[in-house]
């Protein structure tokens, strides 16, 4: 049996590092050919070279958002060196980091598993991800997005493996060099955007309020957490562009119909997520690894499993919560990328608290046959899953039919044109290709608009016009 359970772990890893491999690769080639979107990237950049690095920075922290870090990293993209292809090179950084972070999360959840397995676990989590992720573009290539959802969802994954790795510390030294490092992750997690404020501190009040009420327990790295986090929310909300957003809509305010329409739309979603993907066959193999790990190795789950479940609908429905009450309307696919990312990790550690709760009480043998047959399911599954998948779909189309490729060619014919024009105005071709995974929108046919403004402002003109729509895709 134990070596029956050893060939199926092996074959396992590898199945789940295939499936990494078969989302990722498209997504590396499309990387290639990204370009910065006229949709805000330009805007950050054009208002640096206008009033300098600092004072645009003011200006939009005093005038639009609290955003301070996300602020921070909009207003340092690539266009600031005039390095365009380094919008090709940050998806990298960025899907490394998305795949690295499960990978820490998963090494420090489950540390007597293999490096193998924890590769594989990172590589479900992701597979599961893009089958179901609502805007390929808005999580990895376009920066305005990104630096203010996605790079903060992995912050405050990384947050939470240094929090837990804090106590395992015997130094001093090292103690204070994790709690100055926690310390900066909460902090740019919180100044990045509401959504993953609102993440963050309900996970800091989880960990707290664990600690005081189970544990009995409170320490000085806790309560220095707490610190940091309350004027990290102090320089976010005292901002006085925030006031722009929550003036801006009448329907925005109302704390008792946002927070139902964020369980409904949490609901739905679940729904869809749960019932359209192999996440069931997915938890069913993680029961199965959960089943082989003693005990003691399965300290990260012994919390209790209604603590956790709260907990966990908690962080979920407080993302949908700032676009209901904010602004007023629907969650934007940025949002939902969010959203989704966190209910699968979430749902496997819940799946693990629960799971560890019922083992304290019986004791679970699963057959060598159910082995075999739920990877035969698994299989059928997650190969109708991959094929039908809009999203996997997509990635590939761009990629192997030449859409991606073209929209490169036509981007660098723009910079081009843009530069031999030695007029003020310049008079540009709409976009033709347009690949949903990397494109977000184009200058507008009014030189008025402010995209045209920003990309104008930014190349040195004084106007950008728009000579035609756009035919293909």
């Amino acid at each position: 049996m134990i070596d029956f359970y050893r060939k199926y772990r092996a074959v396992g890893n590898w199945i789940n590092l295939l499936l990494l491999g078969s989302v990722m690769l498209p997504l590396l080639a499309l990387s290639y050919y990204n370009h910065p979107s006229p949709v805000d990237d330009y805007c950050y950049i054009d208002t640096v070279f206008k009033y300098g690095w600092l004072e645009a920075m003011n200006y939009y922290y005093t005038g639009w958002t609290g955003r301070y870090f996300g602020i921070l990293l909009n207003h340092s993209n690539p266009l600031l060196f005039h390095w365009i292809e380094g919008f090709k090179v940050l998806p990298v950084v960025l899907l490394a980091g998305t795949v690295g972070a499960l990978y820490w999360l998963a090494r420090q959840l489950t540390p007597t598993l293999s490096r193998w397995a924890h590769a594989g676990f990172a590589g479900v989590i992701f597979f599961l991800y893009l089958l179901k992720i609502p805007s390929v573009a808005e999580a990895y290539y376009w920066m305005a997005a990104f630096v203010t959802y996605t790079v903060p969802t992995l912050l405050t994954l990384c947050w939470i493996v240094v929090v837990l790795r804090w106590y395992r510390l015997e130094t001093s030294l090292m103690r204070w060099l994790t709690a100055l490092f926690a310390g900066f992750l909460l902090f740019a997690t919180i100044g990045s955007s509401e959504t993953n404020l609102l993440v963050i501190m309900l996970l800091l009040a989880g960990w707290c309020g664990y600690r005081v009420l189970f544990q009995r327990r409170w320490d000085a790295f806790m309560l220095g957490m707490v610190v940091v986090a309350v004027f990290s929310c102090y320089l976010f909300f005292s901002a006085p562009g925030n006031e722009a957003r929550l003036g801006g809509n009448p329907l925005s305010g109302n704390v008792v119909a946002s927070a139902l329409s964020s369980f409904r739309k949490l609901i739905v979603l679940s729904i869809e997520w749960i019932t359209r993907t192999p996440l069931l066959l997915f938890s069913v193999v993680w029961l199965l690894v959960l089943s082989r790990m003693a005990p003691q190795a399965r300290t990260y789950f012994a919390v209790p499993p209604l603590y956790v479940l709260l907990l966990y609908v908690g962080v979920l429905s407080a993302q949908l919560f700032p676009s209901y009450y904010g602004i007023g309307i629907e969650p934007t696919l940025r949002v939902i990328n969010c959203v989704y990312f966190f209910f699968l990790v979430g749902w496997f550690y819940l799946v693990g608290v629960v799971f560890h709760y019922l083992a304290q009480k019986r004791t679970f043998a699963f057959p060598p046959l159910l082995y075999v047959g739920v990877c035969v399911v698994l299989a059928l599954l997650v190969a109708l899953s991959f094929y039908r998948s809009p999203q996997v779909r997509m990635l590939y189309t761009d990629w192997l039919r030449g859409g991606a490729a073209a929209f490169d060619r036509e981007m660098y014919a723009r910079y081009a044109l843009i530069k031999q024009t030695e007029a003020s105005e310049v008079y540009l071709p709409a976009i033709q290709h347009r690949p949903p995974s990397l494109f977000v929108g184009d200058i507008e046919k009014s030189e008025s608009h402010w995209w045209n403004k920003c990309t104008a402002g930014y190349f040195g003109k004084q106007t950008i016009h728009l000579l035609e729509k756009p035919t293909t895709e």
